[in-house]
């Protein structure tokens, strides 16, 4: 089968401390079919697959002994189940999902070994290039916000199946009534993870402000995805915009992550899934504001995990029109390289770089 790997230096073995190039990324045209080795595994013929910027850094890029396990996001077929087992799923079926941090398989490759846990049907309005790059992100937001944060989940049976749009009063679409007195600040809120964030807490009936460098450049697209304010950054430096949110789910780490200390309630979560960032609350207090409120605000950074069952309501939301997706553009698996390299620049159009493998 064709494959994704990384072609080793000269000299120093490729690590999370040493990141291979994108110029070492090469198609290897004869790799083996992965097996199926224990129960609860899929083959997927995979049809198409994300690229995620800086995915050559992390350390589960690198496996033992020169191995290499690149790309999470998936979206294929069903081949076979380890020893034919019923699993629901079944020879043909369309699905969708993301690969275990820790997993041992690529998805940048005709075929993957993947876990029916961290698999759910495809939904069926989406291609297989808008399918794969809904489950990282699109997890990462609904962990933010309905795991971490303890937002209530949408009731997506409440809805007539079709896109409603938010209308200028602000009411909500998916709930029985606008919970106003609940405010979200979504940093990042145009980005891959943001644009999810800011839909779904729109669909849980919250108050949501939107975060971004440019209003003129954003506010369309944020407003369109449920956003009822937008902001740049320094406006959540004015001074009544002090403990204003219940909470505030950050994607960007560094200065941005810090400001939002003083605009989070007494009480309320500040939530960061910026990866340099995860270790956030055990630093020395960067400034009063964070000091004083360190005891009084639920903090912490996470990590994805992957999860059929949540994949499952999201394949139920983007069936119904309630979430969007966005794919900035697609590469076939030769030309890996020249994709992780566009995938490592600032967008210039938005959504998720995807691999093509057919």
């Amino acid at each position: 089968m064709q494959a994704v790997s990384i072609r080793q230096g000269p000299s120093t073995p490729y690590s999370a401390a040493n990141p291979a190039p994108a110029s070492a990324l090469f198609l290897d045209d004869n790799a083996p079919i992965p097996p199926l080795t224990r129960p609860g595994e899929l083959l997927v013929r995979v049809h198409a697959a994300t690229v995620t910027r800086d995915e050559l850094t992390w350390p589960e890029t690198y496996g033992p002994n020169g191995s290499t396990i690149l790309g999470h996001d998936f979206a294929g077929e069903v081949v076979d189940t380890f020893d034919h087992a019923d699993t629901g799923l079944r020879a043909g079926d369309p699905v969708y999902g993301m690969t275990a941090a820790k997993c041992a398989h690529s998805t940048w490759a005709q075929f993957a070994v993947v876990q029916r846990a961290e698999t759910a049907r495809k939904p069926t309005r989406l291609d297989w290039a808008g399918a794969a790059t809904v489950p990282m992100s699109a997890l990462t937001a609904w962990q933010a916000l309905f795991v971490h944060a303890g937002v209530a989940e949408p009731d997506l049976s409440n809805n007539n199946n079709k896109k409603k749009k938010k209308k200028k009063n602000n009411t909500n679409t998916t709930t029985a009534s606008k919970e106003t007195s609940r405010r979200l600040l979504v940093t990042g809120a145009s980005g891959a993870v943001g644009s999810y964030i800011v839909q779904l807490g729109a669909l849980a009936g919250l108050h949501v402000t939107a975060a971004s460098r440019s209003k003129a450049d954003n506010a369309g697209l944020l407003h369109s995805l449920g956003a009822d304010e937008i902001v740049e950054y320094d406006e959540l430096l004015l001074p009544d915009r002090g403990n204003e949110f219940d909470v505030v789910t950050d994607t960007v780490g560094g200065q941005t992550l810090e400001n939002c200390w003083r605009v989070v309630r007494d009480g309320g979560c500040l939530i960061t899934v910026d990866s340099s960032s995860l270790g956030f609350v055990d630093e020395p207090p960067k400034n009063e504001e964070e000091k004083v409120k360190r005891d009084r605000v639920k903090a912490k950074g996470f990590i994805v995990e992957a999860d059929g069952v949540q994949l499952q309501k999201i394949a139920l939301a983007v069936y119904l029109g309630l979430l969007g997706t966005f794919v900035a553009r697609i590469f076939p698996i030769r030309e890996a390289s020249e994709a992780y390299e566009v995938g490592g620049r600032r967008a210039a159009r938005r959504g998720k770089i995807v691999l093509s493998v057919d």
